[in-house]
């Protein structure tokens, strides 16, 4: 999410209160400002005016250039030294807009007109036109109604833009007393009224008037004395409101001008001071209920009661009163623009925003000098007292339980005795019951039951010593909730349990984690074990087995298969099963789902069936990984059987099968949750409600007992979106979670669920709770905010707005289970800052505009583009543009000029002619790209921060011509050129296919005998080419990697005999001068480079000699080979070759080879060949991989081990995407390959596998999609 380009809010505080006229009574208020500096984008501390367009954009007149706004981009429009296509002076004090749309800036030299089509300047120069120098500076310009531009000056008063001669001139003044008016001196303002009128502000005459439809400024006569026409009094401001009433601003105060009456009046008066005129800025603005908003330079802000005379008056914070009334920050002016929003300029402060939508949001934190204040930590377990109404129970972490009071905004902190909570003290869930009673749901020490009167503990219940009996399953409990019949469900960390008040029973529910087979079938099945009476066992199964037992069943009869492995909620890690001659899986323990507890650690898990078998020939199988497994346990190992494996039973006693069988279905038809790590209970219409941190939800019916489980399978969209669930709320007809996977809904009639995630627009898929709002909307806390879901209905979608730290939340983490609302609607949400609290949510109902604000062609701007544009207008006001044909990328930038909060506005666009739907993916860009000629048209809709749609939103229709062979007079011309040729073709086509048929005839017979033959000989030939390729293949493959290999000797071999012949010159020179003790040491030198060339001369022998063995082709003599160095030196061949090939390759590779692996009889060049294939596939399927997903770190392991079964393993694994288990069958196939046609023969396995098979081995392949694959040789030590 793009962060706010603002300072932090500041609140607008009131220092004092002041009398200015003592008439009137004077109030304050308090609003919230924010500033916007240099550091966020502003060119200037000093903003003089502040104007928004027709479309909806901000413009800036600032001390270094103007600039323009959208919300998130600025774009600056300064003076180029040298460049007459820019404003003529940085310094500028007013923009304003014409009626076409084009700008019009007041700077220190006079005019510049912006044409916004053609994107150019053209400037007016007060000096060069009025040939005075020193006088250029122009403060306010006026583009009125009529067409044309006034603008006021520091010398000339009001000028006018003479329309033909296109130059500046004296606006017209009528002669006052018979005499030329005065004509030198300074004005600041000029305005036009409701009516047309032009009002101006003259030092020398006063108020001037030109009534429209005449052509000259006349004075106007009060009907009081007045000072208005002084320098010392000159008119700043003007504004005619909605009573016809002319608001005046002047530098000894305000007035109020009835135009009707000629009725002047002054209400505020300002006592007389030495500030600059020439930079002096007033403004008066009307907001949307009428009221009056009077900005002074020097006087800071009143806000009038529409159009009476009581006012408020406002002080910005810092910004200090001096003695001569005059205040340090001086203010220029402000605008409100169409969302509401107030733009303050200022001298030395920059840019001033105000929002009056109140923020809703209000938090309470920890204050170590307040004991009051909310204990630190964190907040858990809301719950609002319906016993003491405005009494918010807070669980805390540590803390005991805290009692927020609402209407005093004060806490209380109770505490209770810990022993077993490494906090000291711990509440994470809080219920009182309609008598008082108070439930605390402790973390560690059990669940209190408290006095309503005095918050003194009742008594404790905790978990039994031993685990048995009818206690707490844990002693960390997360929820309490009370059913119809006035039971209290506990949710614990370890398990779900009802507990009776009246009697004081707790009826525990067990979990798929904790349910257990009775003691009578665990007694049962340890005899048949102990006394070895299995059919078949596989047992003690070790890490990475793959193991098989086969056997014969003669007669039919029921059996029990017993199976111990590994697993948890997502998946078994050890499981086995039990399959059929064609290797058709039977039964067995591949989801928990089918398994009991087994004892010790709860990834401990059993299973007990029964099943009929038909005589036949069976095989119990199993597998296995290395995190848990026999004889090295990660958990305590399994205690209810002596077995970890598989094992198959026949009972002899039918009538004991009988009694097995049932005790077996009994204990299944009991109510299991899914996990006993309970998160949430929720206590429904027609159902009761169990989420778990580990296995979504289990829905239990209260009057039958039956279940329902509702979990995660990434495979399929029906499911949950997360199997962990934090928070679940049944209401209207729906159960809503929060999960970490985003909002989940289950229809409960339908039994459909759907589900929003980040890609719908949530800050983040960490859901921590949920709560229903007050107009149909749902309120979310996450780990990134507070999330409010709404239904817009003009879009016919759900939206959401998103709130954070900026929006005045306290925090941004909150924290499962702390969400409740009161039943006078108020709402409070517990996180890691504390408490944070609103009734409802007050927004700008005032939807965006939308603007499309660049387009770019291949990534450059249209406005970049010079004469080469296809603009013919600026882009704001285009509706079409037609491009050629190879101007089909497109890229378009747009906004939706709403500025309460842009970073939070909304998005939505599509492109018609291509997308099928809109895209709601919150950037305020998109790009196309290779798009086809036609029509086609862009299309973008927008909300603000609040959800308010504009769902009219813009759009720009583009036209890519065909290029001119594909237009339709070129396509006229092939149809006609292809119809003669056609037609003359068609008589000699069907002669020669005559002629044809004829001798096609006579020579089919002996041609397909021919073929035959052909086909047969041609089949052999090419079987033993494929053959030989393959092998010249893996010679050309390890040709790169020996050529990297050998280039390393051969540089030691250079490097030492250049330094050989240097340290022989030296030698001599030292033989010369007769130092032979420095020689001879020299000598010693060269010998050592001379031995050290001998040793990479015979490196670099031993390679060579390496490559021609594997060039000569196969041998059939065997000899002793070191397999660990044979697979080493392969791996880094492999490595080097593929490196060589492609520069941009690149994957880690390791080894672990057994120090104790003996010498075996192989054909070495052989082996070498099946190594260097199985290698080359490796780095193939991770650098595949790596081509798929960002980050991904490719990686290759060779593995050999000696197996006490006397032979030896040598392993090649991969972490690619392995094989899918569709085609894993086919991979020793001759022929058959998965890589890309051209890239691979398919003879690479099937060769090797028959090599392997030669030598009296076995290779075999074990694999896991999107996880890797292992292949595995196995050579036996001796034939």
């Amino acid at each position: 999410m793009q962060k706010s380009i603002f300072n932090p809010t500041r609140s607008i505080i009131f220092l004092f209160i002041f009398t200015l006229l003592p008439s009137l009574f004077v109030k304050a208020q308090e609003i919230n400002l924010e500033t916007i500096s240099i550091s966020n984008g502003l060119a200037s501390p000093v903003v003089m005016n502040v104007m928004q367009d027709q479309y909806g954009l901000l413009w800036f007149s600032t001390g270094n250039g103007v600039q323009r706004y959208d919300g998130y981009n600025w774009k600056t429009y300064r003076n180029i030294i040298g460049n007459p296509n820019s404003p003529q002076h940085n310094s500028t004090f007013d923009i304003e807009e014409d009626a076409e749309g084009n700008l019009w800036i007041a700077n220190e030299l006079g005019l510049t007109y912006f044409n916004r089509a053609k994107n150019t300047f053209k400037n007016y120069s007060i000096e060069e036109m009025f040939q005075v120098a020193g006088v250029g500076r122009t403060i306010t310009v006026l583009p009125d109604s009529q067409g044309r531009v006034w603008a006021t000056t520091i010398a000339f008063e009001i000028i006018q833009l003479d329309t033909e001669s296109d130059s500046l001139k004296i606006a017209p003044y009528a002669n006052i007393n018979g005499k030329p008016a005065v004509h030198s001196g300074i004005s600041i303002v000029v305005y036009e009224d409701r009516d047309g009128g032009i009002w101006g502000g003259s030092a020398n005459h006063g108020l001037m008037y030109l009534p429209k439809g005449a052509s000259e400024f006349s004075p106007v006569k009060f009907d009081i004395e007045h000072t208005l026409n002084s320098v010392e009094n000159t008119i700043t401001k003007l504004y005619h409101d909605r009573d016809g009433i002319l608001w005046i601003t002047s530098r000894q105060g305000i007035y109020k001008y009835d135009v009707e009456k000629n009725k002047l009046r002054q209400i505020v008066n300002y006592p007389s001071g030495n500030e600059d005129i020439a930079t002096y800025k007033n403004s008066i603005v009307e907001d949307s209920e009428g009221n009056i908003w009077v900005l002074n330079n020097y006087r800071g802000i009143l806000k009038f009661e529409g159009n009476s005379d009581r006012y408020s008056e406002v002080f910005i914070p810092g910004n200090r009163k001096m003695a001569n009334g005059y205040y340090t920050n001086r203010l220029t002016e402000f605008m409100i623009d169409r969302s509401g929003i107030f733009w303050i300029g200022s001298r030395t402060e920059g840019l001033f925003k105000y929002d009056p939508v109140n923020q809703p949001f209000k938090y309470y934190s920890h204050d170590a000098n307040n004991p009051a204040s909310l204990s630190p930590g964190g907040t858990f377990g809301l719950f609002a007292s319906t016993i003491s109404p405005g009494k918010i129970f807070v669980g805390t972490r540590g803390e005991g339980i805290n009692i927020f009071n609402e209407a005093n905004e004060t806490v209380q902190r109770v505490n209770f005795a810990s022993s077993n909570d490494m906090f000291g003290g711990s509440a994470r869930s809080i219920y009182e019951q309609k008598d008082g009673t108070i439930w605390i749901g402790t973390w560690g020490d059990g669940l209190i039951k408290m006095d309503p009167n005095t918050l003194k503990e009742l008594k404790r219940y905790k978990r039994n010593s031993d685990g048995k009996g009818n206690s707490l399953p844990n002693d960390q409990i997360r929820v309490i909730r009370e059913d119809k019949k006035g039971n209290l469900w506990v949710g614990t960390n370890g398990g779900l349990a009802v507990f009776n008040p009246a009697v004081e029973t707790f009826d525990p529910i067990v979990s798929q984690y904790s349910q257990t087979y009775s003691e009578e079938i665990l007694a049962k099945v340890k005899s048949w074990l102990e006394t070895d009476q299995e059919i078949a066992i596989i047992e003690q199964v070790g890490p990475f087995e793959e193991l098989t037992q086969g056997f014969e069943i003669t007669e039919r009869g029921t059996y029990f298969l017993v199976s111990v492995g590994e697993g948890d909620p997502a998946s078994m890690a050890d499981y086995g099963w039990l399959e059929n001659s064609l290797g058709e899986t039977i039964i067995g323990m591949k989801t928990i789902e089918d398994s009991f507890w087994a004892g010790g650690g709860l990834k401990n898990r059993l299973q007990i069936a029964q099943i009929e078998l038909n005589p036949g020939s069976y095989s119990l199988r199993y597998t296995s990984d290395d995190s848990h497994h026999f004889g090295d346990w990660n958990e305590p190992e399994p205690e209810f059987l002596p077995l970890y494996g598989i094992a198959i039973f026949q009972q002899e006693d039918q009538t004991k099968t009988q009694s097995l069988i049932v005790n077996v279905n009994e204990q299944k038809a009991e109510i299991v949750i899914q996990d006993g790590n309970i998160s949430d209970i929720e206590i429904g219409e027609k159902y009761i409600w169990v989420a778990s941190t580990n296995a979504g939800v289990t829905r239990i019916d209260p009057e039958t007992n039956a279940v329902k489980y509702y979990t995660s399978d990434p495979m399929d969209p029906s499911t949950l979106s997360d199997r962990q669930v934090f928070d679940v709320l049944e209401h209207e007809g729906q159960l809503w979670m929060a999960t970490y996977g985003g909002i989940n809904i289950l229809d409960i009639e339908s039994d459909e669920i759907s589900y929003y995630t980040e890609q719908d627009g949530l800050p983040t898929n960490f859901i921590e709770t949920v709560l229903p709002g007050d107009n149909g909307e749902m309120w979310f806390s996450s780990q990134n905010g507070l999330i409010q879901m709404m239904q817009n209905e003009a879009l016919d979608k759900v939206t959401f707005i998103n709130y954070n730290e900026d929006d005045g939340i306290g925090g941004e983490s909150f924290l499962s289970l702390a969400a409740v609302k009161t039943p006078d609607g108020n709402f409070y949400f517990g996180g890691d800052h504390g408490l944070t609290t609103f009734s409802s949510v007050a927004s700008n109902k005032v939807p965006p505009s939308v603007i499309i604000s660049n387009f770019l062609l291949s990534n450059r701007s249209v406005y970049d583009m010079g004469e080469n544009s296809p603009l013919e207008n600026d882009l704001l006001s285009t509706e079409a543009i037609t491009l050629r044909h190879d101007q089909n990328d497109l890229s378009f930038e747009f906004a939706a000029l709403h500025y309460a909060n842009p970073s939070k506005n909304q998005y939505a666009h599509m492109l018609e002619g291509l997308d099928q739907d809109w895209i709601y993916d919150n950037r305020n860009f998109a790009s196309y790209t290779n798009l086809e000629p036609g029509t086609y048209t862009f299309k973008v809709i927008a909300s603000n921060a609040y959800g308010v749609w504009n769902d009219v939103g813009k759009f720009l229709t583009i036209n890519i011509l065909p290029p001119w062979w594909k237009t339709w007079w070129a396509y006229s011309l092939y149809g006609l050129f292809l119809g003669l040729v056609g037609l003359v073709a068609y008589s000699g086509l069907k002669r020669r296919i005559r002629m044809k048929e004829r001798a096609q005839s006579l020579e089919r017979e002996v041609a397909q005998a021919k073929e035959i033959e052909k086909a047969y000989t041609e089949l052999k030939a090419t079987q033993s080419q494929l053959i030989q390729a393959e092998k010249m293949a893996s010679l050309g493959e390890l040709t790169a990697g020996i050529a990297h290999e050998i280039q390393n000797p051969l540089n030691f071999v250079n490097n030492f005999s250049e330094v050989s012949e240097e340290l022989i010159d030296e030698m001599n020179d030292e033989l010369e001068n007769g130092d032979l003790d420095e020689a001879k040491e020299i000598g010693k030198n060269i010998k050592e480079n001379l031995s050290k060339i001998k040793h990479h001369g015979k490196r670099a022998d031993a390679i060579v000699k390496g490559m021609l063995e594997h060039s000569r082709g196969s041998s059939s003599d065997k000899k002793p080979t070191n397999l660990n160095a044979l697979a080493d030196e392969f791996l880094r061949l492999s490595y080097h070759g593929l490196r060589a090939k492609d520069n941009t390759f690149y994957s880690d590779f390791e080894t672990n080879l057994d120090p104790n692996l003996p010498k075996v009889n192989v054909v070495t060049q052989d082996i070498g060949r099946v190594f260097l294939n199985l290698i080359n596939n490796a780095f193939y399927a991770c650098g595949e991989r790596s081509k798929s997903i960002a980050g991904f770190k490719p990686k290759v392991t060779v593995e050999s081990r000696l197996l006490a079964s006397g032979g030896v393993e040598i392993s090649v694994r991969d972490n690619g995407g392995g094989i899918p288990k569709k085609i894993i069958d086919k991979i020793f196939q001759p022929f058959f390959t998965t890589k890309p046609t051209g890239s691979g023969t398919g003879l690479g396995l099937s060769l090797s596998y028959d090599i392997i098979k030669a030598h009296g081995g076995d290779l075999r392949v074990k694999s896991k999609e999107d996880e890797g694959t292992e292949m595995i040789i196995f050579l036996p030590l001796a034939e």
